[in-house]
């Protein structure tokens, strides 16, 4: 599997012009691959439409197209075998071309403030051995060269200036800036990257102590929320035993009545009995005075008076 990704990257995941992993690859009708830029550029300086690795023309500029399945791959390979350092590295600096190079331009490695030029690994060899180049200030390759540049004094911006706040060439510290307190950028920048972490550690204790306040409000809402259900349950519970109550009390309430009911019912039954039992016998008198009331035996008149 070793083997396999090494031939991945050396064969089939590298542009042969800036001689990185493919960036947006694409693919020329001959078959070979380059990153898209780096194709782009190379068309761009050259008067004929070839391909940079076998040479082959084209009529025309070629109208090339960003092959995905490849670009899927190259993805991948930069995700599980390209170095994290190189991968930091791509993240980090935009892909810058050499300015010296005429057709096949290869990517720049580092730039010049003093030539304000990028060179790739070939073209800076000079500054490297020369004697007078040596001296120059190398940085690594950046896109806005004239950034670095005194707009002023056409000289690298080397200088800071503390009172003014402001970068200078060394012609600037001789001049305008000469009563003022200038230090090199290289210690304005490690003053500035102190000033930096203190701020950012200061900033990941305010996150941290932000943190541990939005715990302590889970926390609580958690706990007040747990209270809150325990009240619900006994309020709950409460008017339960109530309404239990206070059926338990209609409900006796209920009986007693109907008791009363009852007995108001019976009583009444027994007096009515009692009532219509007197009517009869008043009844029964009547009749017997009726038919005494009609007689003729004076004799049977009286006596019947007397008993009654």
């Amino acid at each position: 599997m070793t083997s396999f990704s090494s031939s991945l990257s050396g064969e089939l995941l590298q542009c042969h012009i800036c001689l990185e992993v493919l960036t947006d690859p694409v693919t020329t009708s001959c078959g070979h691959n380059f990153c898209n830029v780096c194709i782009e550029a190379c068309w761009e300086t050259g008067q004929l439409y070839r391909c940079p690795l076998c040479k082959e023309g084209f009529d025309s500029k070629p109208e090339l197209k960003i092959n995905v399945a490849f670009q899927k791959v190259v993805d991948r390979y930069k995700v599980h075998q390209q170095p994290k350092k190189l991968q930091h590295q791509t993240k980090t600096f935009p892909q810058i071309l050499c300015d010296v190079c005429s057709e096949n331009k290869l990517r720049a490695v580092k730039s010049c403030l003093q030539c304000v030029t990028s060179f790739c690994e070939t073209h800076l060899t000079n500054h490297k051995t020369a004697p007078r180049l040596v001296r120059h200030k190398l940085i690594d390759p950046v896109d806005n060269l004239g950034d670095y540049i005194c707009e002023k004094h056409d000289k690298p911006l080397e200088m800071f200036c503390r009172d003014d706040q402001t970068c200078l060439c060394l012609f600037c510290t001789e001049t305008e800036h000469k009563t003022h307190n200038a230090v090199p950028i290289e210690e304005e920048s490690g003053h500035k990257r102190i000033q930096l972490e203190k701020t950012q550690a200061e900033i990941k204790v305010m996150i941290q102590d932000r943190c541990n306040k939005i715990k302590e409000i889970k926390n609580l809402a958690k706990s007040n929320k747990s209270t809150n259900e325990r009240n619900k349950a006994n309020k709950v519970q409460l008017f339960t035993d109530l309404i239990h109550f206070i059926e338990r009390c209609q409900s006796e309430l209920l009986e007693v009545m109907e008791q009363k009911q009852t007995a108001a019912e019976t009583q009444a039954e027994e007096m009515i009995k009692e009532l219509e039992q007197e009517i009869t016998e008043l009844e029964r008198r009547n009749t017997e005075l009726e038919q005494l009331s009609h007689t003729e035996d004076h004799l049977h008149l009286l006596q019947e008076d007397m008993e009654s």
